[in-house]
């Protein structure tokens, strides 16, 4: 590593092959929420498209014109304000921001109307407020739920004094980007972002081009449980009320006929025809749970495990305590990609404690690996957090022990697996100080993470922006912006360049690096989501011969079979997925 500081402006900097970008102009400060969750208020999204280019959208405040919402290309001179929406230097506090294909959306404050919903190609004349049905409808994490659609909550006049004693409710709207085409979907109590939410990523799931999302009905008797929407009324609806338990009488929130919560949480999209989730049941208490969005015949109090359709995938702590409560292992920390058919996610088994586990959509699957395996095992818990796929593997952080007197404890750092084993990518922080990865994310070929806590020397490079070109190879410190630690986060892929902000500066960084020999397509990662489901066994490769003769598009226009690009089609009526 370099021991030197250096001081980053507004200016590229040559630096570990890179060149590292300070977008921002002066005097201007971004204001990211250094949570990793992407829907948070203080997000930044990233939107657009190969032919159009990519752009990253942001809060951030100057002493003209207040904070307001900003936009860059990821060059110094494609970074600009948006639009004024509080003229001078009062503030629209833009935030909660989400994609819309190429446009943003995002919920900004002025006098005139308070805080309502907006959508933005980048320019202040493509600004357009999308919500005035009530001063305030204050709306809230928007997500693209089709190729046109969006779906948020928000208030309007009937769910703010809809119930009193409760409070004012938010309830789900979609919108296609205009102002004709916002409308309200459903009447669902969504307390965003939910009476208990940890997702580390969005507190409502994309799965197909269906959202699934935390609600309660609109009187609270089911409380807080999973819900489905394609957007529209009819396909809209609770799922399931997976806790069936009742109130106790006589304790608060007691009332007859009302259920508790499920404590909904950890919610991912598993290829695009279901969604993983964490559920606690009284019978198995907080354990993995599948549904593939099929509502139940009938209450859950008669089948605790579910049904056919929406069901506990695993019981990974069975049996009960002296109440009769189920122990109920959990689920944390909860990967956004599928690897080898699995969700990953940070597991419990009761010989080996809190590992790193994966399960399929197939009741009873569970894979789980004990990571720190000393004995007593179950007291020695890596307690591995998510990661993502990387260079044919999985990639994800987990410790390994903290004795500096033992050779085998080498405390946190990277690990991977291909599903059947696992292996420390490479003792990076000698000895057992610690290198926890957080927010993998993948551009131009390479593998960036930021440090959330170090054990390192003082005046190493600590709480940086490390790069890994290959599984085996050895991590590049990219930022040193701060001797005691730079806190990079919100790490996102900008067409292939990382993009990222740091707390300790309230900038907005590029870091521009291309690994030697990446083909500029094949980790793009969520910028182009696809919506059909996703099949792991999916024809990779199509040659034109008389086993595929006939080759469609979705569009169901014929194609030339010949260097197919990627995509979908349909061959001898079936899907096939062609990377």
């Amino acid at each position: 590593m370099a021991a030197g500081l250096l001081t980053i402006t507004n200016c590229a900097m040559a630096q570990n092959d890179g060149e590292l970008i300070s977008l921002l102009p002066d005097g201007v400060t971004a204001n990211i929420n250094p949570e990793r969750k992407q829907d948070k208020q203080k997000n930044l999204i990233v939107t657009g498209s190969p032919e159009k280019g990519y752009k990253a959208f942001f809060a951030a405040t100057d002493a003209s014109h207040g904070e307001e919402l900003w936009v860059t290309d990821g060059t110094p001179e494609g970074t600009h304000i948006v639009a004024d929406l509080v003229p001078g230097v009062g503030s629209s506090n833009p935030g909660y921001l989400g994609r819309l294909n190429d446009k943003a959306l995002f919920a900004a404050y002025t006098d005139e109307f308070d805080v309502q919903a907006y959508v933005t190609d980048g320019t202040a004349e493509g600004t357009v407020m999308l919500t005035d049905f009530i001063f305030g409808a204050n709306p809230v994490s928007f997500i693209q739920m089709n190729e046109t659609q969006a779906v948020f909550a928000a208030y309007d006049d009937e769910s703010w004094e809809y119930d009193p004693d409760r409070g004012p409710q938010r309830w789900l709207w979609v919108t296609d980007g205009t102002v004709e085409g916002t409308r309200r979907v459903a009447q669902a109590d969504m307390r965003w972002p939910g009476q208990e939410n940890q997702t580390l990523h969005t507190a409502y799931v994309r799965s197909g081009r269906r959202v699934f999302f935390k609600a309660d009905n609109i009187d609270g008797t089911t409380g807080e449980e999973l819900w489905v929407t394609d957007g529209t009324e009819a396909g809209t609806y609770c799922v399931m009320d997976i806790n069936w338990e009742r109130w106790p009488e006589g304790q608060p929130g007691y009332e007859e006929g009302y259920t508790r919560n499920s404590a909904l949480d950890h919610m991912e999209n598993y290829k695009n025809v279901g969604v993983f989730f964490h559920a606690w049941t009284p019978d198995f208490g907080g354990e993995p749970w599948y549904s593939d969005g099929t509502q139940a015949l009938k209450p859950n109090g008669q089948n605790e495990d579910g049904d056919l359709h929406t069901f506990m995938i695993y019981d990974t702590w069975p049996g009960k305590d002296e109440n009769g409560i189920g122990f109920g292992g959990g689920v944390f920390g909860t990967g956004f990609e599928v690897y080898k058919d699995r969700i990953w996610y940070r597991g419990y088994s009761p010989e080996g404690g809190y590992e790193f586990a994966g399960v399929t959509n197939k009741k009873g699957d569970y894979r789980y690996f004990d990571v720190w395996d000393q004995e007593p095992s179950r007291d020695n818990n890596s307690f591995s957090d998510p990661g993502c796929i990387f260079d044919g593997v999985y990639m994800f952080c987990a410790a390994h022990g903290f004795d500096p007197a033992r050779e085998d404890h080498f405390g946190g750092e990277m690990w991977y697996t291909d599903g059947e084993t696992i292996r420390m990518q490479m003792d990076f922080v000698p000895g057992t100080g610690c290198d926890w990865i957080k927010e993998q994310t993948v551009a131009g070929g390479s593998l960036y993470w930021w440090n959330e806590v170090d054990a390192q020397p003082v005046g190493a490079y600590t709480g940086a922006l490390y790069r890994l070109d290959s599984k085996d190879a050895t991590p590049v410190v990219v930022t040193h912006l701060d001797p005691t630690g730079d806190f990079c986060h919100s790490l996102r892929n900008l067409g292939g360049t990382i993009c990222f902000t740091s707390d300790k500066t309230k900038q907005v960084y590029v870091y521009k690096y291309t690994k030697e020999g990446w083909d500029g397509v094949s980790d793009m990662g969520y910028l182009e989501p696809e919506y059909d489901a996703i099949d792991d066994e999916a024809i990779r490769e199509v040659k034109a011969d008389a086993q595929v003769n006939g080759i469609y598009n979705l569009n169901g226009i014929r194609v030339n079979a010949d260097n197919l690009p990627q995509g979908i089609y349909v061959v001898n009526g079936k899907k096939i997925v062609v990377r």
